[in-house]
């Protein structure tokens, strides 16, 4: 576990005890490969992310960065204005459970990422603030606990209702979908959707004839009542609410949500370069003799 702050030379100690691969010769390399991309400032630490993430291939890790950073220009709504002290996200914490298990993670095994509904009220749901949320954890979890073989999401959809199917932003989610599949800076193994009744059937229908295949090939869903899940992911650090022996969900929400106040000035300051980066790149060219 890392302070969020710590220097890269002292993260990158850490990362190559567990995977020897993440050289400094190959981030090096990575970057000049990205010189003339005209990208934003990129961390040393976000290069090795992504480095990982596409199992050490270069090229393969130039490409995901070009096409993570073109979804940060494409939605800046979400991805350009990241806060954990703002009001969306204090009312998505109130109405959403979001926390990673085990809350302490030392070493390179799997993550889980536990997703449910706390108030079923669809008037404080919103898609575009969990997408914020997420992207949040996902610097949070890098950050403080670096790179991992693999994480692994399960989504309790109890409470899902048709109020929450037609606040659906069809585009924004598609777009979402295809920075799942194309530009994370972790390796996400699978997904796992619980309780899912015909209101989550049908909101999986609508979203996942956008999905690729390989995507498709990653989500399971289980029927109200099933314990299935428990051969994909360890009972021990499930909430207590699904059936695990874990502490509550609340727990774990309330975890995530104190840690990214903790980091919100990085947040901020990257929002300010990021929205920068925007404005020069945006600003019509002024010729020499003019």
């Amino acid at each position: 576990m890392y302070s969020p702050t710590v220097p890269f030379s002292e993260y990158l100690q850490g990362e190559q005890l567990k995977y020897p691969e993440l050289t400094r010769d190959a981030i090096e390399t990575l970057k000049k490969s990205l010189a003339n991309d005209n990208l934003p400032p990129i961390t040393d630490k976000k290069y090795l992310a992504f480095l990982h993430s596409c199992y050490f291939d270069l090229e393969f890790a130039k490409k995901t960065i070009q096409k993570f950073y073109g979804f940060y220009s494409d939605i800046p709504e979400v991805f350009q204005v990241l806060d954990p002290l703002a009001q969306e996200i204090e009312t998505n914490y109130k109405c959403v459970s979001i926390g990673q298990m085990p809350s302490v993670n030392t070493d390179k095994s799997e993550r889980f990422l536990f997703v449910q509904l706390k108030d079923y009220d669809a008037n404080l749901f919103e898609y575009s603030s969990i997408f914020k949320y997420l992207a949040m954890w996902m610097d949070h979890t890098l950050l403080r606990y670096g790179t991992c073989d693999s994480i692994i999401a399960v989504v309790d959809s109890k409470g899902l209702n048709w109020r929450h199917i037609i606040k659906l932003p069809v585009l924004l989610c598609r777009q979402m979908l295809l920075f799942l599949e194309t530009a994370l800076p972790i390796r996400l193994k699978s997904i796992h959707v619980l309780n899912t009744g015909s209101t989550t059937q049908m909101l999986m229908k609508i979203i996942m004839r956008f999905a690729s295949k390989e995507l498709h090939e990653k989500i399971k869903l289980y029927s109200p009542g099933s314990e299935e899940i428990f051969s994909y992911v360890p009972r021990k650090v499930m909430p207590v609410e699904i059936g695990g022996l874990g502490k509550s969900h609340n727990h774990y929400n309330d975890e995530l949500y104190n840690h990214l106040i903790d980091i919100r000035p990085i947040f901020l300051e990257r929002n300010e370069t990021l929205n920068n980066h925007r404005m020069v790149q945006n600003q019509p060219l002024i010729l020499e003799n003019e």
